[in-house]
């Protein structure tokens, strides 16, 4: 239910209901809408930023996007979500324990996605 939550959020967020808080960018390589995510996720890499391997989704190969995502070593993914299209969500740490998630819109045209939006949210006390 919660992966269904934050899919729907970032959703929402690809949708231009609301934009990526601006004030915990800091640590944030360049991103913008329409890149591969391919590019993105090299330049979080580069930065420092650490895929969050989700497990339940290693195990998990439910669609075709989601098996070629995990085929390409994508371990962040969280999940995907079709919505007329599919939108897909991966998640990165800093070393402030902050996590960042990325949502993706995946065609065939480009089957590892472009990026749609992104939101970093703060460390759990």
């Amino acid at each position: 239910m919660v992966l269904l939550k934050r899919i729907i959020a970032l959703g929402l967020l690809a949708a231009g209901v609301g934009l990526a808080p601006d004030t915990f960018a800091q640590g944030i390589p360049p991103l913008r809408q329409g890149m591969s995510y391919a590019d993105a996720r090299q330049r979080l890499i580069d930065r420092g930023w650490q895929p969050v391997v989700s497990p339940p989704m290693m195990n998990l190969t439910t669609t075709p996007i989601v098996a070629y995502l995990l085929s390409q070593g994508y371990s962040e993914l969280m999940g995907c979500q079709l919505v007329g299209v599919e939108i897909c969500t991966f998640q990165f740490r800093n070393r402030k324990g902050h996590l960042l998630e990325i949502a993706t819109v995946n065609l065939p045209i480009l089957p590892g996605g472009t990026v749609t939006s992104w939101a970093l949210r703060k460390k759990s006390p």
